[in-house]
């Protein structure tokens, strides 16, 4: 018996060898999205205490089936995921509304970092969606199981340029990539791809995978969605002379202070949204998951103040919240 279950126990320490050796060779940083680097990997191999964390239930839940065509709204689902009618035209952007993030290296099954609050809706209750917007290839945003969830002939996704191979076998109307400064028009909606500053590499010899911020216009308006970016006046150049309703930017992920170069502080944050003169703003990617050093509630104490004077002009403040733009 003894021997039997040395044996076993030799068995399990092989397996769990292997197993850790196979999670390294896919690429864990690329894999874990490399927005959060050695916090993400943290998460993974360090911290699983916080893995049980029950997750908190947003105070907003947005109602989609009430949403009038002849307006524009929006709901923040959590992190960089937003839902919107756009005049008509259903927009879901990065969406990643599964309870946590990362590699899924068997079916849906992922091993990265928890939620920590809810998405305000799931995959069977966002309704039908015409045009899907993917920024880029990091986890955070191009989450695997939402995806394929979501999949339908009906819906138009758009992508990042050289992310195609990563859409394999999954099922959409069209799947298009889009490079920095092109637009094309679908669903009745223009999207240009704007070049920010960031990196889009799932795999981390994918060098070439791009990371995009969204120019989207309808009927005269046009909202910019800004992704993940470090602060750039690029952003200020590709939208010169463009009037803005809304810009959406992200305002969490900075520390170490290395991050920045790839994540806008929030006073960063708030200084690209004045550069482009958008009239409304709304904070993102914060709050959802750990993925740097900074403490969850810091990036939005940063961002009211750095709006101090002006906070009448930030949209949404938590997730859930659903607001119309005012006409």
């Amino acid at each position: 018996m003894e021997n039997q279950d040395q044996a076993a126990d030799s068995i399990r320490q092989s397996i769990k060898l292997y197993s850790r050796r196979k999670f390294i060779g896919l690429g864990l940083l690329g894999a874990l999205g490399l927005t959060g680097g050695i916090s993400a990997i943290d998460k993974v191999f360090g911290d699983q205490a916080n893995d049980k964390i029950k997750l908190v239930k947003p105070n907003f839940s947005p109602t989609p089936v009430k949403w009038s065509d002849r307006e524009v709204t929006i709901a923040w689902l959590g992190h960089a995921s937003f839902l919107l009618n756009f005049f008509g035209t259903r927009i879901l952007i990065d969406p990643a509304l599964t309870s946590n993030i990362g590699i899924t290296p068997v079916g849906n099954f992922t091993i990265g970092p928890s939620r920590y609050i809810a998405s305000a809706l799931n995959s069977d209750e966002v309704g039908p969606i015409d045009l899907l917007l993917v920024s880029h290839a990091h986890t955070d945003h191009f989450d695997y199981p939402t995806l394929r969830k979501l999949q339908s002939a009906n819906t138009i996704a758009v992508t990042a340029e050289n992310t195609l191979p990563l859409w394999k076998g999954m099922n959409y109307q069209t799947i298009e990539e889009l490079h920095w400064r092109k637009s094309k028009t679908f669903a009745g909606v223009n999207v240009k791809a704007i070049e920010g500053k960031h990196w889009g590499a799932r795999i981390p010899w994918r060098k070439g995978m791009e990371a995009n911020s969204f120019l989207i216009s309808k009927n005269g308006i046009s909202l910019f969605f800004g992704a993940d970016t470090g602060y750039t006046e690029l952003i200020k150049q590709q939208l010169a002379g463009i009037p803005i309703e809304l810009a959406i930017m992200g305002i969490g992920a900075y520390s170490p202070k290395s991050f920045e170069a790839r994540h806008a502080t929030p006073e960063q944050a708030w200084k690209m949204a004045e550069e482009i003169s958008s009239k409304w703003i709304i904070p993102m990617h914060w709050g959802s998951f750990k993925l740097s050093q900074e403490p969850m509630e810091e990036p939005m104490a940063r961002f009211r103040q750095a709006a101090s004077g002006q906070t009448e002009k930030v949209a949404i403040q938590e997730t859930g919240e659903t607001w119309v733009l005012p006409r």
